[in-house]
């Protein structure tokens, strides 16, 4: 299985830090912590294609390239994300969405054709996604209806993707993380 993952493009907020990362001269704050974790979780021999729109967009090569194409972001987001779900229908793809945004708000992606919703806890969830496409479903909601991830055995995110970053994430240095401005699964780092 070949997988496109794609970052959507953040609209001007406290989200996109676009006067802190214009001072220190990057693209972007970190790499899009959500897909190279879902990435992680993902079966190891599918193959994984990372593209953070912010940074650089996707080509048509990438496109042709993918099965399956898997998008994540938050409600700053939205726009792109709608964007990116119209395009890999248009484009004959199975589009998967998760992600705090669609999590929030399911119904907007729905109708903008999504084919998998991919909701809550992606631990949890990613792999009835998994399962469904073994089966050769092309649709489906996945919930994780109060189940809590244990988080302790998520497994390390994909550091190995985010090639397109190189030294425009102050975060991610040499394929090391070293520093984030804002915390994952909902955690504030203050």
């Amino acid at each position: 299985m070949r997988v496109l993952l794609l970052s959507p493009l953040f609209t001007k907020s406290y989200w996109s830090f676009d006067k802190a990362i214009e001072l220190i001269g990057c693209k972007v704050a970190q790499p899009p912590m959500g897909l190279i974790t879902v990435a992680a979780i993902l079966p190891q021999t599918w193959e994984f294609r990372l593209v953070d729109r912010n940074v650089s967009l996707e080509t048509d090569a990438d496109w042709e390239w993918a099965d399956v194409v898997i998008v994540s972001g938050m409600i700053v987001q939205k726009p792109d994300l709608l964007h990116l779900i119209g395009e890999g229908k248009r484009r004959g793809k199975l589009v998967a969405v998760g992600g705090p945004y669609v999590t929030s708000i399911a119904e907007e992606a729905q109708e903008a054709g999504v084919d998998f919703l991919i909701l809550d806890e992606g631990e949890i969830t990613l792999p009835r996604f998994v399962e469904a496409l073994a089966l050769g479903e092309t649709s489906g909601v996945f919930r994780a209806h109060g189940e809590r991830a244990d988080v302790t055995k998520t497994p390390i995110p994909r550091y190995d993707l985010p090639k397109n970053l190189g030294n425009r994430a102050p975060s991610l240095q040499d394929g090391f993380f070293l520093f984030a401005f804002g915390g994952s699964k909902g955690a504030s780092m203050y």
